[in-house]
């Protein structure tokens, strides 16, 4: 077993601590919220992704045509 492994069977042996009523509630809240919530654009994340497509695309069409060559 690796340490991580062996941490994670310790966590797992140690008691359920029950939540405050009042604290449960706050969370299942702000997890209801934010699941309902739209999702933030993320417009310099598809900028990079979109260049990278192109600059993969760019060198496969160089690697393919230097194969008939």
């Amino acid at each position: 077993m690796t340490e991580v492994d062996e941490l994670l069977a310790r966590l797992r042996k140690l008691p359920a601590v029950p939540l405050d009523a009042e604290f449960q509630a706050s969370v299942r809240l702000r997890a209801h919220r934010r699941l309902r919530s739209r999702a933030r654009p993320a417009p310099f994340a598809s900028l990079a992704l979109a260049g990278t497509v192109v600059l993969y695309l760019g060198w496969a069409l160089q690697f393919a045509s230097a194969l008939y060559h």
